[in-house]
């Protein structure tokens, strides 16, 4: 069975903790991050912007586990989500 953690994403934090103290910074973070864990196999998943086409995406990581090698990018959160548990159904 796959389990998601939902969470602040660090970076966002740290965003939002400089524009209480008037510090502008870009926003290139979503809100938050996904942590998609079956067995020993962890899987994090986070919105991110590309600063040089002004666009949204979504990005893959695998934290523990060594499913795949560095990082995956999906336009949108379905597809994103649709790879992370066809990875980790393979271990059910």
């Amino acid at each position: 069975m796959i389990k998601i953690e939902k969470r602040l994403h660090r970076g966002f934090e740290e965003i939002e903790n400089a524009r209480l103290n008037k510090i502008k910074i870009p926003q290139y973070f979503g809100k938050w991050q996904y942590i998609y864990r079956h067995k020993k196999f962890e899987i994090s998943l986070v919105k991110l912007k590309d600063i040089f086409r002004n666009k949204w995406f979504w990005e893959i990581m695998c934290l523990k586990g060594d499913l795949f090698e560095d990082v995956e990018r999906f336009p949108t959160k379905k597809e994103a989500e649709e790879r992370i548990n066809g990875i980790l159904s393979i271990w059910t």
